[in-house]
C-alpha cells in the first residue's frame, strides 16, 4: 500500500495521528524497551546538555530520555511534517527544552541546518530501518562526528532475523492493531483496515541484521558497542564515542 516516496505514508496527517494514538498498544514489548532504555541513560556516566533525536516522529523518545536526564535539550530531527507537529502535544511549546529540524536522513544533507553540536548523545526509534544499507552506514559515521567524547548512541529499531522467528514482531503489531481498533469498537473491516494501514509503510522498510549494523558502529569508530536487547526483529543497540 505504499503511496509513492519512501516514508510517504508518513506523510499523511490520519495515518500519523491513528500510530501515535495507538503507539503503546502497537508496538510489541514498548514498555520493556523503554524502560530498558531508561536505564541505560540512568546508568551511563556522562553528562549530556544536549541530545540528537534522529526520525524522531512526535519525541516520544525524547521524552523518555529526559525523563532521565531533565536539563537537557532535546534536537528533534525527522522529515514528516505531521509527526513533528504532534511534538508539541508531548513536549510542551519549543523552547528550552527541545527544538526541531524538519530534514531527511536519506540525505547527508540533513546535517545543515543543524547546529549545537557537539552533542552529549543521540537517540533513534524506529527509523533508521527505512535507510538503505549504505545509507545506514553513513549515518553512523555522521552520528559519530556529531557527539562528543564519551557521547552515547542508543538505537530501539527493527532488524532482519533468520529462523522460526523471522517475521514475528510485524505480525504480532498487525495483531495489536487489530485488537486496538477492537476496543475502540470497530468491526471486522474496520480490524482489517488498522492492520494495513499501521503498517503502511512496510514496503519502504530496508532494515538490516543487529549483527551488521554493529559492525558497522564500530567501523564509525564507536566502543563499547553492545545489542542491549532482541525480541524477534525488536532490537535496541548502542555505542560510546570513545573519550
Amino acid at each position: 500500500m505504499s503511496t509513492g516516496a519512501p516514508g510517504a505514508a508518513w506523510q499523511r496527517p490520519e495515518l500519523v495521528g491513528e500510530f501515535l494514538d495507538g503507539r503503546q498498544a502497537l508496538l510489541p514489548l514498548i514498555d520493556v524497551q523503554e524502560e530498558l532504555v531508561r536505564r541505560i541513560f540512568q546508568r551511563h556516566r556522562h553528562e549530556v546538555s544536549s541530545f540528537l533525536d534522529l526520525g524522531a516522529g512526535d519525541g516520544a523518545m525524547s521524552a523518555l530520555v529526559q525523563s532521565v536526564l531533565p536539563h537537557a535539550q532535546a534536537v528533534l530531527v525527522d522529515f514528516s511534517e505531521p509527526m513533528l507537529a504532534r511534538a508539541q502535544r508531548r513536549l510542551g511549546e519549543p523552547g528550552g527544552r527541545w527544538r526541531s529540524l524538519q530534514a531527511d536522513l536519506s540525505d547527508a544533507g540533513w546535517r545543515a541546518g543543524l547546529d549545537g553540536a557537539p552533542f552529549g548523545a543521540a537517540v533513534s526509534s524506529f527509523a533508521i530501518h527505512h535507510l538503505p544499507s549504505a545509507r545506514k552506514q553513513e549515518l553512523f559515521g555522521e552520528i559519530f562526528e556529531l557527539l562528543e567524547p564519551g557521547a552515547m548512541f542508543v538505537n530501539m529499531d527493527v532488524v532482519t532475523v533468520r529462523g522460526p522467528l523471522e517475521g514475528l514482531f510485524e505480525e504480532q503489531m498487525a495483531a495489536n492493531a487489530g485488537e486496538l481498533a477492537r476496543s475502540r469498537g470497530g468491526d471486522e473491516h474496520a480490524r482489517h483496515r488498522a492492520e494495513s494501514e499501521l503498517l503502511d509503510d512496510n514496503d519502504d522498510d530496508q532494515p538490516d541484521s543487529a549483527e551488521i549494523q554493529l559492525r558497522w558502529l564500530g567501523e564509525a569508530g564507536f566502543a563499547d558497542v553492545e545489542l542491549h536487547f532482541k525480541w524477534a526483529e525488536g532490537a535496541i543497540f548502542g555505542a560510546v564515542k570513545p573519550s
